[in-house]
């Protein structure tokens, strides 16, 4: 088993109902986090409080709402270990995730980042959308190497209540050569809920994939 000690990280915006879910399943890897860095991103419910109370290791930082892609980036530059894996506040990682990743990377020297594949499910009691699988370009799926994501930069949150900051971020990571890696296997549950971000389709919320579109063209370009 890979000793590589690495810090777990999860933006949370109002995420009380589900931050503790997220946590527990963070601590229950078979290698657990040496820390978690939670960024409260000016969330009105007790979403920090209830972080705050779940491990010794869980650190909670308070921003003004701007976004996960601030809180991400925040959480990136305050963290201390090698390693970064990080978590959206509503899904879980599920057993065995890390060390299958660490083990890749281990293995992988030249390899930045690992994703994984991930299986949504819903706590509504609906079942559209629910049991499908996909492969997990996500922040939820994500382990790199601390270096490589600083060399990335700031997470760019597109207009407010927009998605698509990781979608930009990844692509910034292909544009600087990054291997990104992909494993076949499911380690990670998205949870689809109203009122989430990434909660079905929204003409309005997926304005910012055309945003970060531009942002890969301006790239591309050498604008940006």
């Amino acid at each position: 088993m890979t000793s590589m000690k690495y810090s777990a990280l999860i933006p949370a915006f109002n995420a009380a109902a589900t931050i503790e879910a997220a946590i527990a399943s963070m601590l229950g890897q078979d290698i657990p986090p040496e820390e978690i860095i939670v960024v409260d991103d000016g969330s009105t419910d007790a979403t920090g409080k209830i972080a705050a109370a779940c491990a010794a290791c869980v650190h909670v930082l308070r921003q003004e709402n701007q976004g996960p892609g601030r809180a991400t980036t925040l959480a990136i530059q305050e963290s201390r270990f090698p390693i970064l894996a990080s978590l959206d506040a509503d899904d879980i990682w599920l057993p065995g995730k890390m060390s299958a990743q660490l083990a890749h990377l281990a293995q992988y020297p030249e390899s930045q980042a690992v994703f994984s594949h991930m299986r949504s499910f819903r706590d509504d009691g609906i079942e559209a959308a629910a049991n499908l699988v996909s492969p997990g370009w996500s922040r939820s799926t994500m382990t790199i190497r601390r270096t490589s994501a600083l060399d990335v930069g700031t997470v760019i949150d597109p207009p407010s209540g927009y998605r698509g900051d990781m979608i930009d971020w990844l692509a910034q990571a292909r544009h600087l050569g990054f291997r990104l890696d992909m494993l076949d296997e499911v380690h990670v549950l998205r949870r689809i809920r109203p009122g989430s971000l990434s909660y079905g389709r929204d003409a309005e919320k997926d304005r910012g994939y055309a945003h970060v579109a531009w942002l890969a063209l301006q790239r591309r370009k050498g604008k940006a």
